[in-house]
């Protein structure tokens, strides 16, 4: 009885991540036949054709991510920012980070209002040799950047400033901490806190310090190509040891498939991009003190008397995704990764294809780095 318990448990995470892995050949083989149709058009043509891809492709994640885990989003924050589809709008995005589930809750955020398919990233280098995700990220438009003072500023100003004159629909998603505050790396988080003291600025305890670099590079290229900074605070549920007083780790993409977080708080405030400072070093000033406000949030939400009552500070709203905005898309590239593998023969054609591509996009990304 209790094997079949396990493999139940189990069947919760694998089931939605081998659809969601699987169908990754399938779209990959859409995208570069749609590439390839397109060279002769003009390029806003494809990334208007790219960036559907893409929301087809999100919404399928999302399906899974909030739609079978039974997931509650608890929104809170300013009533601008809680309004739905704001059609057309080009955004900058920061947020918080504590695990892999932060990427999904950014996604939510952009379906929510209207600009699923122009997300687009900033990417730690490495990722860039993810396969098949590595490559597809870098032709949507992601950036990929260095760590510390390796980061490379001119590589990054060139992309955004073309980005920026192709007048290139753009979310853009960037987490300043540059890595996931983990209870489990003390060591982490100190050397944030020496950091934050060598600077003359009182430490951070429920967040990391925030790197600069990335943001001013992206505030300067595209402060006139977009109208507002989501400025987003996440907390998710279950992720508190009440007894002994202390954070637990964010959970990974499986336990949050097996349903270990069943509600994400998300505070949003949107900032008109003419409210964030230019200069350097009042930008820098200015998102420290983004970051003190989230310290603020979170120690409010940690500080409730169980998991049930933790919440941020105000009102908060639930908007649970219709089935319409996310099945369509489930069974669109679920059913495409189905179908190819019913088969012995497109089976092996299918994954075939995916390691051709896979490998190809290896090779491009490798080349120009």
């Amino acid at each position: 009885m209790l094997t079949v318990v396990i493999l139940i448990q189990n069947l919760r995470w694998m089931v939605p991540t081998t659809f969601m892995i699987g169908a990754a050949p399938a779209y990959i083989t859409v995208w570069t036949a749609w590439r390839a149709l397109s060279a002769i058009l003009p390029r806003w043509v494809y990334v208007k054709g790219d960036d559907f891809l893409f929301s087809t492709y999100k919404r399928n994640v999302l399906f899974c991510f909030e739609t079978l885990t039974g997931t509650e989003l608890m929104f809170y924050g300013d009533p601008e920012s809680m309004k739905e589809l704001v059609l057309g709008e080009n955004a900058l995005y920061i947020s918080n980070h504590q695990c892999t589930v932060d990427w999904v809750m950014a996604s939510s955020v952009a379906l929510r209002r209207g600009s699923l398919g122009r997300l687009r990233y900033v990417l730690k280098d490495g990722l860039r040799y993810l396969p098949l995700y590595g490559f597809y990220l870098g032709m949507h438009g992601s950036v990929f950047v260095k760590r510390a003072g390796r980061f490379s500023k001119e590589k990054a100003e060139k992309q955004l400033s073309r980005d920026a004159k192709d007048k290139k629909p753009m979310w853009l998603v960037i987490f300043p901490e540059g890595t996931r505050f983990n209870p489990e790396l003390p060591n982490v988080i100190e050397e944030s806190k020496q950091f934050t003291q060598s600077q003359g600025l009182e430490p951070l305890n429920t967040v990391l310090y925030p790197r600069i670099r990335a943001v001013q590079v992206c505030v300067e290229q595209l402060r006139n190509s977009v109208e507002s900074l989501y400025d987003v605070t996440l907390a998710y549920s279950n992720t508190f040891d009440y007894d002994k007083g202390q954070r637990r780790p964010s959970p990974t993409m499986q336990d949050f498939l097996m349903g270990h977080s069943q509600r994400v708080h998300v505070h949003i405030q949107r900032i008109p991009i003419s409210d964030v400072p230019s200069e350097p070093e009042e930008l820098k000033t200015w998102l420290y003190q983004r970051f003190q406000e989230k310290e603020k949030l979170l120690n409010y939400f940690y500080s409730a008397p169980s998991d049930k009552e933790a919440k941020f500070p105000g009102e908060a709203i639930t908007k649970p995704l219709p089935l319409t905005y996310v099945l369509p898309s489930f069974l669109l590239w679920g059913g495409a990764f189905a179908v190819a593998n019913w088969f012995k023969q497109s089976r092996d054609l299918y994954w075939k294809a995916g390691s051709i591509i896979g490998c190809a996009g290896l090779i491009w990304m490798g080349i120009h780095r």
